[in-house]
């Protein structure tokens, strides 16, 4: 039993805020009786008597006694305060109390006027007859009384008392009140529960069976089918030995209290478990991955992905042509910004946390887009959940998205860009460039020594020959042609490269966008799926 409270303790602390506050405040309520009860006369069985006006519960309860002790009268209520016999030495005077129960007797021989408050027999009258130690049996008011307030204390006890004994009578066995309004609700306690058909010297040996098959009938109807039942004549005191009997016995085992409590247990995780439509076997703990996988593609258009992967690309082509390009030239490439500086991206900030991009913010259309995604990825995922529970989940998923979509630009100014890695082609390249180059000025400075002489009509030395032409030409036009050759195939060795470094950025990129997202949105949204399976778990373990 100990761990059923803790169940239900679990499920409604779950439940809190999410389910109806009158379906969880019930359950509250009764985990507070519940505690209080067991720390209560824990070797106590308390037996009340309950039925509807006109049915002889004080009669029955005087019979039960031995003696008149409660009042009783033909045509109306006259049981207006609950009133309590006691087995036993103990008075069981907190019991009582915290039952609400003022008028209070000692169960003895002879005639009794109850006492007050507190105010127990005095002390050495005998047991009733055949009355065990540890039972308190109660007289209840009328539970369809006219007075609201009779009503509302039978009401009350009723949700209270270890053991619930019936008490009908043939006019009225099948009101409506009793049926529906008590027994069909409190199907769940048919352990503790006894149905007392009194009056019975009423009806002829013919009419009697056909009311008690008929009260049979009914009781399965109401979900109490093999509740035992009891034809009992108080004043005649026909059955009385045997119902004294069967509550002595039920006092005895003192389990009546588990019992009841077992029972209230199963009853409030059924109140709940209607409340909040809970199907432990359709409830899932993870979010399905295209749901996510759309949220994290709107997430990574927000955050400015695509632009990076463009700049990086940028980047990584100026880069390249300052140490592959044709050397005259290279300076021109140094006049056009980095694309990725002017993002503000690439150098690693020492705090990541403080570390902001110049990347344009997300557009409206943007942020409708994550906004939409998060909102579809909640609608598919919680289908189990109920109405009130669902929209709280929605909400604080909807609340996280601003939160989410600022972290982004963090997420991305601190990812690595490999801006400062130079692939080993490129000084390959670079050297072969420098070498040309230096072959063509050669060229072109022997050219100019043979113009040189050839102006001032000096001798000129014999010019070595290259097979048809002549070194100096071959260097000068060799070098050149090569060189720029080389910064072709530089500058789409350049391109091809970018666009691999451009997907692995954007790899990275994708990467850190699906943990961000995962981390303040998709984790927090599991945590309440999983929430709400441990509730329905503990539910449907309670109902076993």
């Amino acid at each position: 039993m100990p761990r059923d409270l803790s169940l239900l303790g679990e499920a409604v602390e779950l439940a809190d805020g999410h389910l109806p506050a009158p379906a969880v405040e019930a359950v509250r309520a009764l985990l507070g009786r519940a505690e209080e009860r067991q720390n209560l006369a824990a070797g106590r069985t308390v037996v009340a008597l309950l039925g509807a006006t006109g049915s002889g519960k004080s009669s029955l309860f005087n019979a039960l006694l031995g003696r008149e002790v409660a009042k009783v009268a033909a045509r109306r209520p006259t049981t207006h305060q609950p009133l309590a016999a006691v087995w036993g030495d103990d008075d069981a005077a907190d019991l009582l109390d915290w039952l609400g129960v003022p008028e209070r007797t000692v169960a003895g021989d002879g005639p009794d006027v109850p006492d007050g408050p507190g105010e127990p027999d005095g002390p050495g009258e005998p047991d009733g007859p055949d009355g065990p130690g540890g039972l308190v049996l109660l007289d209840l008011p009328d539970i369809d009384s006219t007075v609201a307030d009779h009503r509302r204390v039978a009401g009350r006890m009723a949700g209270r008392v270890d053991v619930l004994v019936w008490v009908l009578d043939p006019q009225k066995y099948a009101d409506g009140i009793v049926h529906d309004d008590f027994l069909a609700p409190m199907a769940a306690h048919a352990d503790v529960t006894l149905v007392v058909l009194n009056q019975v010297d009423t009806l002829a040996a013919d009419e009697r069976a056909a009311v008690l098959a008929d009260l049979a009938r009914l009781l399965a109807r109401d979900g109490l089918d093999g509740v035992e039942v009891l034809a009992v004549s108080a004043r005649e005191g026909s059955g009385v030995p045997e119902l004294r009997e069967r509550i002595t016995a039920v006092a005895e085992g003192r389990r009546a209290a588990q019992l009841r409590l077992a029972a209230d247990v199963r009853t409030a995780a059924t109140a709940l478990a209607r409340a909040a439509e809970a199907d432990a076997a359709a409830a899932p703990v993870e979010v399905g991955d295209a749901a996510v996988a759309r949220l994290v593609g709107a997430a990574a258009q927000a955050a400015g992905v695509d632009a990076v992967r463009y700049a990086t690309r940028g980047s990584y082509v100026r880069a390249a042509r300052r140490h592959v390009g044709w050397p005259p030239v290279r300076w021109v490439s140094r006049l056009r910004p980095d694309p990725l500086k002017r993002l503000h991206l690439g150098a690693q900030a020492e705090d990541v946390r403080l570390a902001r991009t110049s990347l344009p913010g997300p557009t409206p259309v943007q942020e409708a887009a994550v906004r939409a995604a998060a909102h579809a990825m909640v609608a598919s995922g919680t289908t189990h959940l109920p109405g009130q529970w669902r929209a709280d989940v929605l909400e604080d998923v909807t609340a996280r998205v601003p939160a989410l979509v600022d972290s982004l630009d963090q997420r991305v100014a601190g990812a690595e860009l490999e801006q400062t890695r130079r692939p080993a082609w490129w000084r390959v390249l670079g050297v072969l460039q420098w070498v040309f180059l230096l072959a063509a000025v050669a060229g072109a400075a022997w050219l100019g020594v043979l113009a040189a002489l050839s102006y001032l009509r000096l001798p000129e030395p014999v010019t070595a020959m290259a097979g048809p032409l002549p070194w100096p030409t071959v260097l000068l036009g060799g070098g050149l042609a090569a060189g720029l050759l080389l910064a072709l195939v530089g500058s789409v060795a350049a391109r091809a490269g970018a666009r691999r470094r451009a997907r692995r950025v954007e790899r990275r990129l994708r990467a850190a966008v699906d943990q961000t997202v995962r981390e303040q949105v998709v984790g927090p949204l599991e945590e309440q799926l999983a929430e709400f399976s441990r509730f329905a778990g503990a539910l449907a373990e309670l109902a076993r």
